[in-house]
């Protein structure tokens, strides 16, 4: 009985390990500097958006609280902050998937323009991608912490899927849980010191914020992370995408 479970339980590969974290940050930061100005570039226009939409709304605030106007008596929140929004919210998208393909493509080095007309044809998918994610990944939390956990690993590398493989939906959350399978602690340690490394450069960037007297309704540390370290965050996680992908095909890597 036995023999006969152990013949069912899928095969790994020989080398069935990720490589060390120090070879992912060597190999992600070779990317990183080689087309900083592109990932930079794709991003700086979702970030700026959102961010003048905060300044919009905390300057629309501040001429309701000092006229003694009712929120609803304000034409520009009501009308015209769902739209802006929406857009916000388009380009957002449209930006990240724009980022994963010119990742992917990052030896054909296309730039700017070209990972925006790849990245075009493939917002709705990237949305719905990561509203089930965040669905299934909240129902996890929901019921108790760790099943939320065991799903943010598995489906972390979705979005991935979708731009290498052209997946979508739930092809695509299946094929990310089939790559972690069998390596998930190692890519759940990964993606913890990523977070770390976030964190602490948060929490260094505001300290130098107050040294320097940026006001504390300034999130400095928050516009810098989305500019310049999300897209090497990106990178990273792309590589451990390409890593398993490669275990589970057999590659040594």
């Amino acid at each position: 009985m036995e023999n006969q479970q152990s013949s069912q339980l899928p095969s790994q590969p020989k080398n069935s390990s990720l490589p060390g974290i120090g070879d992912l940050f060597n190999r992600a930061w070779q990317i990183y500097k080689e087309r900083f100005w592109v990932f930079v570039g794709i991003i700086v226009l979702p970030t700026l958006i959102v961010f003048g939409i905060a300044l919009f709304i905390t300057l629309q605030f501040i001429s309701i609280s000092e006229t003694g106007q009712s929120f609803f008596s304000s034409t520009a929140l009501l009308f015209g902050g769902p739209i802006i929004i929406l857009v916000a919210i388009i380009v957002n998208l449209w930006a990240w998937v724009a980022l994963l393909y010119a990742i992917k493509e990052s030896k054909d080095k296309i730039g700017i323009r070209e990972s925006f007309a790849k990245g075009w044809h493939k917002i709705i998918s990237y949305l719905w991608i990561s509203i089930l994610t965040g669905v299934i990944t909240l129902g996890g939390f929901l019921l108790l912490i760790v099943p939320g956990i065991i799903f943010a690993v598995w489906f972390s590398l979705a979005k991935y899927v979708l731009v290498v493989e052209n997946l979508t939906g739930t092809k695509a959350l299946f094929r990310s849980k089939q790559l972690v399978s069998g390596c998930w602690w190692e890519v759940l340690w990964r993606f913890i010191t990523i977070g770390i490394i976030a964190i602490i450069i948060s929490i260094f960037i505001d300290f130098v914020g107050r040294l320097i007297g940026v006001p504390k309704n300034i999130n400095i540390s928050s516009l810098i992370i989305s500019l310049f370290f999300s897209p090497f965050a990106t990178v990273y996680a792309f590589i451990v995408y390409e890593d398993l992908k490669k275990i589970k095909e057999g590659v040594v890597v």
